[in-house]
């Protein structure tokens, strides 16, 4: 076996030009997919990270029952022991922020302009981290001690009109099905990337959304995390943790509540799984070449072997060992150049992208080259260089001795 390889190491730069072209075509083939996913991995890492940050937190907590009665009858799902949850979650290592939220919909107000909006309450003093995704057009943000002042998104903004200083007035029904107005001063005008959400976000201090509401509960609880990855070590921590209170809870993940993430992510693992089996295809041809006109230069030599004792067993696995040698060189060739073209994007500051659909923001694209987008590169150099070597090296064994001998 070691022998067999040793002639395939030396069989590949026999010819040295031909050799280098199809490693060239590998390595290129391969940088060309790590670099397609570790956009990838970027894209999804920036999206995930802003929709956690911005909206979800990384595990939300609710009374029993919430997901099935939070349409027919929401008020008997909230929260009244959310200070409890707080408290017997805040000593977890690896927690950042714990914070509760009470959000509902209404029709916001100012002169003749009427819309509908989506209104968040918070507590600021627990929020500032998830400010920290949302960039402030105008204003300020929400600070502690503010009872009667809000932020509102840029689209919506300039739906109704408003400005910085202006009051706002919200409609909507309390928990008791009772029509309640609530009035709060703009003192801030923000982006969170999204258009959509921007068109109908209100965040306002969660004093006044219970005022709204007519209540002293909240809907959820949030817990933000220091590191995404983390969670599925402190997502049982949390869980064990609630059982020891009287009342039972359901527990959601960012990932069960991001269906936006969910589909994204979906829709561009399709994408690049197509573009690496064309990739895959590329490569498949370019090996074939080099080695079926290996066959050719070599089929006197194949019928010498062949006529010293060389069984066909040992010709194929000849010209697999020579076919997998040039997807292994082109493979870590390939890995070096992947590295170098991310270290390059650093250098120059990444890559200018316009805003995505829906989105208001453009953004610097990096490479994110992560270990199983190589792997995963790395195994389909080598497959494809496998399998392209198949037909070549079953050739080379059904040469026939005397006619090769004659060449």
């Amino acid at each position: 076996m070691l022998d067999l390889i040793l002639l395939a190491i030396r069989n590949i730069f026999r010819n040295t030009q031909r050799s280098i072209i199809t490693i060239l075509s590998i390595t290129i083939g391969f940088s060309a997919m790590a670099s397609f996913g570790g956009f990838i991995q970027f894209s999804f890492e920036g999206l995930r990270e802003t929709t956690i940050r911005t909206q979800l937190g990384h595990v939300q907590i609710y009374s029993d029952g919430y997901w099935e009665k939070r349409v027919s009858d929401p008020a008997s799902v909230l929260m009244d022991n959310s200070d409890e949850v707080k408290e017997i979650l805040g000593d977890i290592p690896g927690i950042s922020v714990i914070t509760h939220r009470l959000p509902f919909s209404g029709l916001a107000s100012v002169g003749r302009s009427t819309v509908n909006v989506s209104v968040i309450g918070i507590a600021p003093e627990l929020e500032e981290e998830f400010s920290d995704f949302e960039t402030i057009i105008d204003g300020r943000s929400l600070r502690p001690g503010d009872k009667d002042a809000g932020v509102i998104g840029e689209e919506l903004q300039k739906g109704i009109g408003a400005k910085i200083g202006d009051w706002v007035t919200i409609m909507t029904s309390s928990i008791d099905g009772v029509i309640n107005a609530v009035d709060f001063q703009v003192v801030g005008i923000v982006s969170t990337g999204s258009k959509e959400y921007d068109s109908v976000f209100v965040k306002i201090s969660i004093d006044l959304a219970q005022r709204a509401l007519e209540t002293n509960k909240v809907e959820r609880v949030i817990v933000l995390l220091d590191d995404t990855n983390d969670l599925t070590d402190i997502l049982p921590i949390i869980k064990s943790k609630l059982k020891n209170l009287d009342e039972n809870f359901q527990i959601r993940t960012w990932v069960e509540l991001a269906g936006y993430y969910n589909a994204v992510v979906s829709l561009y693992t399709g994408i690049f799984n197509v573009f690496t089996f064309i990739v895959g295809v590329v490569v498949m041809f370019s090996v074939a070449n080099t080695m079926t006109m290996a066959v050719f230069e070599r089929t006197s030599e194949i019928g010498a072997l062949r006529a010293i004792g060389a069984s066909r067993a040992t010709l194929i696995h000849m010209f697999l060992w020579e076919g997998l040698g040039i997807g292994l060189i082109g493979g870590l060739c390939g890995v070096g150049l992947s590295y170098f073209i991310a270290y390059f994007l650093e250098l120059i500051g990444g890559i200018p992208m316009p805003p995505p659909p829906s989105m208001s923001e453009g953004y610097q694209a990096y490479l994110n080259i992560t270990n199983d987008v190589l792997i995963k590169c790395f195994l389909v150099s080598i497959f494809a260089a496998l399998i392209s070597s198949l037909y070549p090296a079953y050739t080379a064994s059904r040469i026939n001795i005397v006619k090769a001998l004659q060449k």
